[in-house]
């Protein structure tokens, strides 16, 4: 694939071999897969431009262009994605955290500063521990708890609590509430599956190298949303909140669910795009 070894060249090569595959963001694919072969910051690029790659660094360079080129994610290409300014082991038994659930983590944050005590935490469906770890670098909680039903997501998220020097958090195999017991929380955020299988089957290419598991819900998408009103109760503590990411294509029928589970204060925030992505309501 590459005639000459400099980075400049290789780079505008592997740009130029990815836009013909139709990827939007040839640039900074090229770009951030040539730093982590390189372990240096993309944006130090620039400086080495003239620098000449190993024989080595350019067959591993070749291989992560040629995975991506099918559609393969960055982010499991590396092994790692950035989120909320900190580092994530991520790999293809995890959803690959993005940046509309920062807005869910920040939407937390700003009703914690308003409290004037420790709130106690829940994050149920964890994945890779993002929205949990998040939480514990930038804010200040009493404990935080994550969930997910399978152990194979725990180790990814306790390995990332670890990477990012964190051991107080508890990491839990549960079926959504099914090991809790009768704790109370203050907060219960999640990121739940609430993608439908109609949905699904027009998602984009890069969305299918991620867990189906991670993505799908049953009940038209509906499923986690209506088990988390009808049984999110009995753990919350009074006045205790609900923080979700929503499928903007069903916020009537969510507001619906929890409107008929007695839920108050219900609100309904956009993300970047202005499309509804995070639901907030309080008990």
């Amino acid at each position: 694939m590459f005639q000459k070894k400099d980075i400049f060249s290789v780079l505008q090569t592997a740009k130029k071999f990815l836009n013909l595959k139709g990827l939007s963001e040839y640039k900074s694919d090229s770009e951030v897969l040539l730093s982590f072969i390189l372990q240096i910051k993309r944006s130090k690029l620039p400086f080495v431009y003239n620098q000449i790659l190993s024989s080595d660094q350019l067959c591993q360079f070749e291989k992560y262009i040629l995975r991506r080129s099918k559609r393969e994610p960055v982010a499991y290409i590396t092994g790692y994605v950035g989120f909320m300014g900190f580092e994530f082991r991520v790999n293809k038994n995890v959803l690959i955290p993005r940046p509309e659930t920062e807005l869910l983590v920040e939407t937390v944050l700003d009703l914690a500063t308003t409290k004037q005590k420790s709130l106690e935490i829940l994050d149920l469906c964890t994945g890779s521990g993002c929205i949990a770890i998040s939480l514990a670098k930038m804010g200040t909680f009493k404990s935080i708890i994550a969930t997910d039903i399978s152990k194979y997501v725990l180790e990814i998220a306790k390995e990332n609590a670890k990477i990012n020097g964190l051991e107080n958090i508890v990491f839990i195999e549960s079926d959504i509430f099914t090991n809790l017991k009768q704790r109370k929380f203050d907060i219960i955020v999640s990121n739940p599956p609430y993608v439908t299988e109609e949905e699904y089957m027009f998602l984009e290419e890069d969305l299918m190298y991620e867990p189906k598991l991670a993505l799908t819900a049953k009940d038209e998408g509906l499923f986690f949303y209506s088990e988390i009103a009808k049984n999110a109760k009995k753990f919350l503590n009074n006045s205790g909140h609900i923080f979700l990411e929503l499928n903007p294509n069903k916020v009537n029928q969510i507001k619906k669910i929890f409107i008929d589970n007695n839920f108050k204060g219900i609100e309904i925030l956009k993300d970047y795009s202005q499309l509804s992505r995070i639901f907030k309501a309080r008990f």
